[in-house]
């Protein structure tokens, strides 16, 4: 029997077990469960429930008329499952958890996440999910008006939005627009191109967050400065298809092999992806066509773009160890019963992202532009006394509504130092209004944590005797 401690802060990484159901028991009965035993359902509980369970002991024995057991004819013993020692920090993780709900509360926002990964190792640090549950009720036997409770709760506390939640990823993208720019030759680090406060594409008239021009500028301080219309023109000449090679490239649109099921790919539009999935029968419809329209918004991180948490902390974390994509993962460590070490961490190399160090130099400046003076990014690192040396982006990204009644997702994603960066993370707010108000401050007290605790962060913790 399991009793998860501080089950809202861990619950969403650690899972749960709970008994079998008629769906697991025929799937699980060829491996020799039986009706009675607990199986992981979420969690790692579920993704390593082949490591952590072990084996079933039995005995063939001869019992008298009492079933008073008078011989035994033949037995196994059980064997204990193997022992699992996560990459999760419980120290950062709890800072991660802390500050995530001091700035929803702050903000009057009730749900978010975040998650903090090592960028040259892949490991994950942190993955926090708010709101949380209490992991107990289910393996300790959960009412049906507290299992109703939770399912009709409009938060949704038992969705893991680090890994499952899908929203678009606003402004944060733009380094993607900046790489395949630069990459594909339409653009230099030097080139200037204007920001107006609006561009007209096909008698549409697509606006920038300002409402007046910001002169002209390089990739690095449109980047800095978040401006739309900039990249409205570098995603235009680059063209959606392309846009959608190098977002794959940095692993848009791609489940991630972590331990644990429910990961969710986010997704990757294009012109083709729109045919195939617009419902009409004429593929000639306006429903089917892909519009300039499409890419340009496609260039700035909405259209129909989709991502995770767990995919912008990959995502930066990629542009934070020079373009190498990681595979991230949550085990640290397996043991066998005897105390024999199994498995070690690997890392775990799935891509790179084809761009040149000098293009990739360019995209990480505007991102250390941005949290630096003159840039208003910068209050939050000064108010809280955290160095600004690394490279962030905010992003605040439309889903839903229409006209002027549009709502919002908050984004902040960052690494840090800016050198030879250790640290990368991305910090969701759903229903945030605006990124540098409402998730920045959040991704500035997690590295606030971070810089305090270092060494104990980093220090490759004794583990137990075998």
């Amino acid at each position: 029997m399991r009793t998860y401690v501080e089950p809202l802060t861990f619950g969403h990484v650690i899972g749960y077990v709970g008994p079998l159901d008629d769906a697991d028991l025929q799937r699980l009965r060829p491996l020799g469960y039986q009706r009675d035993e607990l199986v992981g359902k979420v969690g790692v509980e579920a993704g390593l429930e082949s490591i952590l369970r072990g084996t079933n002991g039995w005995a063939d024995v001869v019992v008298d008329a009492r079933g008073q057991i008078v011989k035994t004819i033949a037995m196994q013993p059980p064997v204990a499952g193997h022992a699992v020692y996560l990459t999760i920090d419980a120290s950062l993780q709890r800072a991660t958890a802390r500050a995530l709900a001091a700035g929803l509360s702050r903000d009057g926002k009730t749900a978010g996440a975040s998650v903090v990964i090592d960028p040259q190792s892949g490991e994950v640090l942190a993955l926090v999910s708010l709101p949380g549950y209490d992991t107990n009720l289910f393996t300790h036997g959960i009412s049906q008006a507290a299992y109703n409770g939770l399912l009709t709760n409009p938060d949704r506390p038992l969705l893991n939005r680090a890994i499952a939640g899908q929203y678009a990823p606003g402004s944060t993208f733009k380094m993607v627009t900046a790489i395949a720019g630069l990459q594909e030759g339409k653009i230099t680090p030097q080139t200037m191109l204007g920001c107006p406060s609006y561009l007209t594409y096909g008698g549409w008239v697509y606006h920038n967050w300002a409402g007046y021009s910001l002169g002209y500028m390089n990739v690095a301080k449109a980047l800095a400065v978040s401006c739309d219309t900039f990249f409205y023109q570098v995603a235009a000449m680059v063209g959606d298809v392309t846009l959608a090679r190098y977002a794959r490239a940095f692993g848009f649109g791609q489940a991630k092999e972590l331990e644990m099921p429910g990961v969710q790919p986010g997704l990757v539009p294009d012109r083709i992806w729109k045919q195939l999935t617009c419902g009409v029968p004429d593929l000639n419809s306006d429903a089917c066509r892909w519009t300039l329209g499409d890419t340009i918004t496609f260039g700035i991180g909405q259209s129909a773009l989709l991502t995770t948490p767990l995919n912008q902390a990959v995502y930066v974390a990629a542009l934070a160890n020079g373009g190498v994509v990681l595979e991230p993962t949550l085990v640290h460590l397996v043991r066998d019963a005897s105390g024999r070490a199994t498995a070690t961490q690997q890392r775990h190399v799935v891509g790179s992202v084809p761009a040149s160090a000098d293009n990739l130099q360019a995209v990480r400046e505007g991102m250390r532009e941005e949290i630096n003076r003159p840039y208003n990014m910068n209050y939050w690192f000064r108010a809280a006394g955290v160095p600004a040396d690394g490279g962030g982006k905010t992003g605040t990204a439309q889903w839903g509504g229409s006209g002027l009644n549009t709502p919002t997702h908050a984004w902040f994603v960052f690494f840090a130092p800016f050198a030879q960066p250790d640290i990368a993370m991305s910090v969701f707010v759903e229903g945030g209004e605006l990124s540098e108000v409402e998730a920045a401050p959040i991704g500035v007290d997690i590295m606030q944590f971070n810089l305090n605790n270092h060494a104990a962060i980093r220090a490759t913790t004794p583990l137990p005797p075998a």
